[in-house]
């Protein structure tokens, strides 16, 4: 059979608009899609900044005050009554997932026996993670000059997420300790202790730590994989004799 006249090119035309409509249609879905990543995507980058940028909180443990202590280059920060009778090395970064983890597991353990007079925990703040490991090595230092180190140290481990900027750093202090003297900010802004944490990495290198967290009680290498808070415990009891 013979077209009609015209018929043909209706045809054509329908098919055209058909296919600009899909055409069309395509584009649109290709917009929604691209606009529901670029929601996804700013909303992460949005509450990853809120993580990291936000002000510290206090956390939740209370820590005794210790006296003031005085800092020597590869020494470590010591947080407990200077005669315990047992001695926990500690090497720990402040960026350190891991060692968050173990602050979670066995923190409450430590300073329950740093509060009983049990033990000092000597601490070796290293940074090898990034400059916010640093910023918080340096300010712990400057924390444990000042006389408000224990309850520092308990807050830098509240909050693992942090830049620590500076200012995250005085705010911490401000929620830790009772008063916060002005040496201490000056200390923080001018990363004053700056020779003494590059002298920890050093030291820990000469001790051969080569990882955070690791801990020695009196100086015996401890193995974490096994530990338990109930067997810290019993192990800082029979140091203790």
């Amino acid at each position: 059979m013979t077209p009609a006249p015209g018929g043909q090119s209706r045809r054509d035309t329908l098919r055209q608009e058909q296919a600009a409509q899909r055409a069309k249609e395509r584009r649109r879905l290709g917009l929604v899609a691209i606009l529901v990543v670029v929601l996804v995507v700013g909303g992460a980058i949005g509450v990853n900044s809120w993580r990291t940028k936000r002000a510290p909180s206090a956390g939740a443990v209370t820590a005794t005050s210790f006296a003031p202590v005085s800092l020597v280059n590869g020494k470590p920060v010591v947080l407990g009554e200077a005669g315990a009778p047992v001695k926990i090395q500690l090497y720990e970064d402040f960026h350190c997932p891991h060692c968050a983890e173990f602050e979670t597991e066995f923190g409450p353990t430590l300073t329950e026996e740093q509060n009983a007079g049990k033990i000092a925990l000597e601490l070796y703040p290293m940074s090898f993670i990034d400059q916010g490991s640093t910023a918080a090595a340096n300010a712990m230092a400057c924390a444990a000059e000042s006389g408000f180190g224990q309850a520092y140290y308990l807050g830098l481990f509240a909050n693992p997420s942090l830049e620590w900027q500076d200012q995250q750093l005085l705010d911490l202090a401000g929620k830790v300790a009772t008063s916060v003297p002005e040496r201490f900010k000056t200390c923080v802004t001018t990363d004053a202790h700056a020779d003494w944490v590059a002298s920890i990495n050093a030291a820990a290198t000469a001790n051969k730590v080569t990882g955070t967290p690791t801990m020695f009680v009196n100086g015996t290498l401890v193995d974490l994989t096994t530990l338990t808070p109930e067997s810290l415990k019993t192990m800082i009891g029979s140091a203790t004799k």
